[in-house]
């Protein structure tokens, strides 16, 4: 998911610091603006990273924006990963070209949010009339933090356990997983060749799965090295060692959706974005998608998306009301055909419809949740990775009690 070099986020909250500082220094009446008249034209920047697919929608979305807001000219701008855009954004910000508002999971959001980069908005939702009544609460919780809300909630779904079908028919296999331990024995049968049983990426976001589904999960850093953690590392490892599980970066590949594209892998831990990957990657694969197998317990998370406007858009409120622009629905119709699910009732209602290949998935929505990082989000998942990799890649020796206390000694 979202990576971010420690020196260059470094580089972020400084640029930042000045950007905030040159603002107290001016009249602050250019942030804090309306949306302006009909015939004063405002530009709003939008930037995302996304799939060829995303960007078709967005820009169908940017060409018919007048029709509501006649007085903003929304301009697109399509970053090639999330990566790039952390990387690049402090020089915009200093140039002043940063985008005004962008889509963010809530895999890593806290954090950010915890920085300043992100401006609250109830006072900017009172002003320009828009309507969070349609969104789901839970949607809306997601993206509140110390009673302020800080996103307009755009899509709500759980992660997944995929398999390539024509490999599971072609090795002979019977009914699907619910358990890791029917999917250790199915891996077992689909390791053959080049190709590995399981794809266990050695991510925070796939290891934040499987520990949820033996009921673990880290607290906001105060239960890294629970019982249960514990208990769902010593199986990755185990995966490991008996040569049924595949990390990305050991064949070259930078995470598990090009790994499973390119049938290297029969099964991976992932989530509704495979969908339309694989639209452009693989057409001809084809796949089942399932709730994440249940170690002790169901458990999963719940990866949510939505727009938030920078602490140093131009005009807060145009970024806003472009923001919730995102949400109608025939935006959002486009985004489920992609296998979005909308954080908006009616819709949701029509999402399983529109995307009956996710209806194994439905339940997962009961029990899902955040992914309760530490506050230091970033050195969180950067140490967990690392720790795994030195494990996994480098032969490290350490045990998975060893990995997580000495993680949770850094969280206290």
């Amino acid at each position: 998911m979202m990576k971010v070099h420690k020196k260059l986020y470094t580089t972020l909250v400084l640029c930042l610091a000045l950007v905030v500082s040159l603002s107290a220094c001016g009249s602050g009446d250019s942030a804090d603006k309306g949306a302006g008249s009909a015939d004063e034209k405002i530009t709003v920047n939008f930037g995302f990273w996304g799939s060829a697919q995303d960007l078709e929608i967005y820009q169908q979305a940017a060409n018919a924006i007048s029709e509501t807001y006649p007085n903003i000219e929304l301009k697109i701008k399509q970053y090639p990963s999330s990566e790039q855009f952390w990387n690049t954004l402090p020089g915009e910000i200093a140039a002043g070209v940063a985008p005004d508002f962008i889509k963010m999971s809530n895999e890593g959001a806290y954090e950010y949010i915890n920085k300043g980069l992100f401006t609250p908005l109830d006072e900017l939702i009172e002003t320009t009339g828009v309507d969070m009544d349609r969104f789901m609460e839970a949607s809306k919780n997601i993206w509140s933090v110390d009673g302020q809300q800080y996103g307009i909630p755009n899509s709500d779904m759980p992660a997944m356990f995929v398999i390539n079908e024509q490999m599971w028919q072609d090795a002979g296999l019977g009914d699907y997983p619910t358990t890791w331990d029917e999917v250790i024995e199915a891996a077992k049968v689909l390791n053959q060749g080049d190709v590995k049983g399981i794809i266990v990426n050695l991510d925070a976001f796939h290891i934040t799965n499987y520990v949820k589904s033996f009921g673990g999960g880290w607290g906001n850093g105060e239960t890294i090295n629970s019982p249960e953690n514990v208990q769902a590392l010593e199986m990755i490892i185990d995966m490991y060692e008996e040569g049924i599980a595949v990390t990305p970066k050991s064949v070259g590949f930078g995470w598990d959706g090009e790994v499973f594209a390119n049938n290297l892998g029969a099964m991976s831990t992932g989530g509704y974005w495979y969908k339309g990957y694989l639209k452009d990657a693989n057409p001809d694969l084809s796949y089942v998608a399932l709730p994440v197998p249940k170690g002790t317990t169901n458990g999963s998370t719940m990866s949510s998306d939505a727009y938030m406007v920078l602490k140093d858009a131009k005009n807060k409120e145009a970024a806003l009301q472009a923001a919730y622009y995102m949400t109608n629905d025939t935006t959002q119709t486009a985004f489920m055909e992609l296998g979005f699910n909308p954080s908006i009732p009616e819709l949701s209602a029509q999402y399983f419809e529109l995307n009956p290949e996710f209806k194994a998935i439905e339940p997962a929505l009961e029990y899902s949740t955040d992914y309760g990082y530490p506050t230091d989000t970033k050195r969180f998942t950067d140490e967990l990775v690392k720790e795994l990799e030195g494990l996994i890649l480098g032969g490290s020796g350490k045990t998975a009690q060893q990995i997580l206390d000495d993680i949770q000694s850094q969280f206290q």
